[in-house]
């Protein structure tokens, strides 16, 4: 009887709704950069590798890469190169949240 109860009032609860809105950086990076960029930034993955993306723990990377260059590539993709073109998926404001997300990696990198 209880059983009864309770699996009609459940059946009675919508679902809930699914949440909407901007990412976190760390959502973007989970769900569209790691495959390649790997977890730690590196691009050791086998599609990084394959693709040589860059390594963002890199001290060249972050000193000769602007802000201007990451939002590009993010935005409209690396010309002659497998980087997609996240304008269609991302929010302006989102693409710009990476710029000090990827800056992060070098702490935990290495400094050459």
């Amino acid at each position: 009887m209880i059983a009864f109860v309770l699996g009609a009032i459940l059946a009675q609860t919508p679902s809930p709704v699914p949440v909407t809105g901007p990412q976190t950086p760390q959502d973007v990076w989970d769900k569209r950069c790691v495959f390649c960029h790997g977890a730690d930034g590196k691009s050791q993955t086998k599609k990084g590798k394959q693709y040589k993306a860059p390594n963002f723990t890199k001290a060249r990377w972050q000193k000769h890469t602007t802000d201007d260059e990451i939002v590009e590539a993010i935005t409209n993709g690396v010309p002659k190169s497998k980087m997609a073109a996240f304008k269609e998926k991302l929010t302006p404001d989102e693409i710009k949240a990476m710029v000090p997300f990827l800056a992060r990696f070098l702490v935990r990198g290495d400094a050459t």
